[in-house]
């Protein structure tokens, strides 16, 4: 979550169905938005074999709302660590490494005395006035690294995007192109925890099969976020985060379409099971953690059979990572990474960090050669999407796209019969009297109207809602499952969203009016078909392939190009629109 206080960068450095949740009523016929703040209710599973597939949903849909699906090649650490403080019985190291190429995660890495190897402890900070460096009585990262160290652990406190020495991005960074492609902030933050793991079994002192995570508020995000898809984290720590009621204030802890049909509690619970330790507070949203989110979480371990494995610690203090906080979570971390006692308790004795310029890894000096800027990190990552179109398997690429496009519960419904049953998406007044009178049925799609003003009062709105776009897919999707052998016709707006409707929902067939949409222009996505983490997904060519109608595209000029559909540069008339529908044979528009 995101403090009330600036971010400070230092001087000194110069596929599953979505079970019902509450959601705030409709007003009428304008649509109700989710927030961060509703209060959402965890679905009921009765079984393992239920919550199994979910959880791997789950899983996977956390990669593609972050935008590592499929996951970018992992490219070499380079990392280096250098600038040894010894303290008798720890040392610490100034450390960075590029989890992309060219862009540098930073940090300090805290190591015991002695050879090892240790089990180790990947530190996330939260949004802390001095990030990674914050040491006050409500919250210390270098007391708990040092803390670790002095008990036998190896720990990396590493900084969030744009804080300390992360200076090659703002912790604003991302936007509307970015997203289209699954670059974000949260997604960025994300494979940098990834890659932290690889720098920590990089190195001769840690042992690679005991790792732990764990960090406060913005920091907790990211640990059950990490710990969810990467099972290197044997044991998890998220501190005042994971709540009901609260899903995570910062642009880092919402990537596109994360929360779209889940919560925390769900999200955290699929790295059961492992270990997970929630520490909450008496003042913050996670006030509520022992009588509400505690016992759902522990229900939902209890299927994995690891109902011991979760923990509540409640504390009675504000949003912090005190030293009540901390001491528990050392107290974990010994029992599942060192086999100590259930009962133990581990005191933190009295420490004292090393002064910022000693802590600082680009203190008085210029970032490495080849430091990449923002518009340059984002045409590398679009380079690197584009190469994994012809690279990646075809199915990474489609199960990329379920996850964009979200698709809803198909109707529980019998669907309706008749294959000269037309489903509509169109903004031609002369197509709907034609087919009537060329004995076809016909059912106008029901679009959900997008309240602009309303959605622009929503933070993060993209995390818990549709796009416009995506509202047409999903709406096009609908009454294609509530139909069988139906054929589509659309044009306009709908043209291409129908294009994606195809990849979820059945169809007879599909005639497709374009409008001379620009496959190439990123511009035309962004105007036309705004879904996040689309082209990460291969767009409209992924559609295509998944479809199982033939497809005719019309108006297509010079600049659509898909293999696959069948292509008319021109515009058909409503006329020959009509008499194509009536050949025979599933295949006659191909």
């Amino acid at each position: 979550m995101r403090s009330p206080l600036p971010i400070l960068v230092l001087a000194i450095a110069a596929a599953g169905p979505s079970p019902a949740e509450e959601r705030p009523p409709s007003s009428g016929d304008r649509p109700a938005y989710r927030t961060l703040n509703d209060r959402f209710a965890v679905p009921r599973y009765s079984s393992l074999p239920e919550w199994r597939p979910r959880a791997e949903y789950l899983r996977q849909h956390i990669l593609a709302s972050a935008g590592l699906l499929p996951l970018p090649e992992k490219t070499p650490l380079r990392a280096q660590v250098f600038d040894e403080q010894k303290h008798g019985d720890y040392s610490v190291f100034k450390a960075y490494f590029e989890s992309l190429p060219g862009f540098f995660v930073t940090g300090n890495l805290y190591t015991p005395a002695g050879r090892g190897p240790f089990p180790a402890v990947l530190l996330p900070h939260g949004h802390w006035t001095y990030g990674r460096l914050e040491n006050t009585e409500v919250s210390s990262i270098p007391g708990s690294a040092i803390s670790l160290a002095r008990q036998g652990f190896v720990a990396f406190t590493y900084d969030m995007v744009g804080y300390d020495d992360s200076r090659q991005l703002t912790h604003a960074f991302g936007g509307k192109r970015e997203s289209l492609w699954g670059l974000s902030l949260a997604g960025l933050q994300l494979w940098n925890g990834i890659r932290s793991l690889d720098f920590l079994q990089s190195r001769i002192e840690v042992d690679g099969e005991r790792i732990g995570c764990a960090g406060a508020s913005g920091g907790g995000t990211q640990t059950f976020l990490l710990a969810a898809v990467d099972e290197r984290v044997k044991v998890a720590v998220p501190v005042n985060m994971i709540s009901l009621h609260m899903q995570g204030g910062c642009l880092c802890e919402n990537p596109p379409g994360l929360r779209l049909d889940a919560n925390n509690v769900e999200l955290a619970a699929t790295m059961a099971p492992r270990p997970m330790l929630m520490i909450s507070a008496t003042g913050d949203w996670t006030d509520e953690t022992p009588q509400v989110e505690y016992p759902e979480t522990r229900r939902l371990f209890a299927l994995a059979g690891a109902e011991e494995r979760v923990g509540n610690v409640h504390v009675r203090a504000e949003h912090n990572y005190n030293r009540e906080t901390r001491e528990a979570l050392y107290a974990w971390m010994a029992r599942w990474l060192k086999g100590a006692p259930a009962d133990a308790q581990v005191a933190e004795k009295p420490f004292q960090p090393d002064p910022l310029p000693e802590l600082l890894v680009f203190h008085q000096r210029p970032l490495p050669d080849g430091a990449l800027t923002a518009e340059q990190l984002t045409a590398n990552w679009i380079a690197a999407a584009r190469g994994q179109w012809a690279r990646a398997d075809p199915q990474a690429l489609r199960t990329a796209l379920r996850h964009a496009l979200a698709p809803e519960v198909a109707a529980k419904t019998p669907p309706a019969r008749g294959r000269r049953l037309v489903v509509l998406a169109s903004e031609d007044p002369a197509l709907e009297p034609a087919l009537a009178r060329a004995g076809f049925s016909v059912r106008r799609v029901a679009f959900m109207p997008f309240d602009a003003e309303a959605a622009a009062k929503v933070e993060h709105f993209e995390t818990y809602n549709r796009t416009p776009a995506s509202q047409r897919v999903a709406d096009i999707a609908r009454a294609l499952n509530e139909t069988r052998h139906a054929m589509l016709v659309a044009d306009g707006d709908a043209a291409p969203a129908a294009l994606l409707a195809l990849a979820i929902a059945p169809a007879g067939r599909a005639i497709v009016d374009v409008r001379q949409f620009d496959t190439s222009s990123d511009a035309a996505y962004l105007d036309r078909l705004y879904i996040p983490g689309l082209l990460r997904a291969g767009g409209l060519q992924t559609a295509v392939s998944m479809a199982t109608a033939p497809i005719l595209v019309h108006n297509a000029g010079t600049s659509f190009r898909l293999q696959g559909p069948s292509m008319e540069t021109g515009r058909l008339s409503v006329r020959e629109i009509v008499r194509r529908l009536r050949q025979p044979g599933p295949s006659a528009p191909r």
